[in-house]
């Protein structure tokens, strides 16, 4: 046996997320058992990963590590499973890594990127790939409210009602907003999120994009301590895991999106 990294990229949409559940097919899923197909495992092989994402998320770079038997080399590995993988799911990079390395444990920041379609006209080729909102955006001002987020705080206001993390203490190094034509794209960068951190931030963003609250609005949010303060949760199709880093730092903080 031997430990692999797999690194996949996904488009969420057909996908009830990454974690394995019985309501629905997801990413765990469909790759363990092509892992299992192509080595000829008569036993499952676990696929553990940097951090579960939700129904519709997308991942551009998603670190995972199996334990792998026989001798077929990584390379042969990565091209086995892009051939059996359906076409919404790729392997990127396969790595032989240490018997101890562990995607999540061993990460030190995760970068995660929100795509919202500021457009009076839908996009039917960013169907389930971006939140699109008719009404103008101001990014300038929701990039003034983001800054209020960056550093350690408590983000209990931002984290999901069934968000079991013991602690809300959360450390953001980087937010920011910028325009691409008809898109605004809000990019972050943590040493660790709590479950729907992201796109709840991305809700009370785009309050603030909307002119339906001032920039300073977003610390008041930050500082209640109360997620009834917060706006709606940005909806999961906008969302992509953007990569995980695994230098600099470590910090006990690397809970799920």
């Amino acid at each position: 046996m031997r430990r692999v990294r797999i690194d996949l990229a996904y488009d969420g949409a057909a996908y009830v997320g990454w974690q394995m559940q019985p309501n629905g097919l997801s990413i765990q899923q469909v790759v363990e058992e092509a892992l299992v197909t192509l080595l000829k495992s008569p036993e499952r092989i676990v696929l553990n990963c940097a951090g579960r994402t939700d129904a519709g998320v997308h991942a551009l770079r998603h670190p995972c590590v199996a334990d792998i038997p026989g001798r077929i080399e990584d390379a042969a590995l990565m091209r086995g499973l892009n051939t059996l993988l359906p076409d919404d799911i790729a392997v990127i990079a396969v790595a032989t890594v240490a018997p101890d390395w562990n995607p999540r444990h061993d990460a030190t920041r995760k970068s995660y990127r929100y795509l919202i379609h500021n457009s009076v006209v839908p996009d039917p080729f960013l169907h389930n790939r971006v939140w699109r909102i008719p009404h103008p955006l101001n990014e300038a001002a929701m990039r003034e409210g983001g800054a209020f987020l960056v550093g350690q705080f408590d983000f209990t206001s931002f984290r999901a009602a069934r968000c079991a993390t013991k602690s809300s203490q959360r450390r953001i190094l980087r937010l920011d907003v910028w325009r691409q034509g008809e898109t605004v794209v809000i990019e972050t960068t943590g040493t660790g999120y709590l479950k729907h951190m992201v796109r709840n931030i991305v809700g009370v963003l785009v309050e603030v994009g909307l002119g339906k609250r001032p920039p300073e609005w977003v610390g008041q949010v930050l500082a209640a301590r109360d997620r009834q303060q917060a706006a709606r949760c940005a909806p999961p199709q906008g969302l992509y895991m953007v990569g995980v880093d695994y230098d600099g730092p470590r910090y006990d903080e690397m809970d799920d999106e």
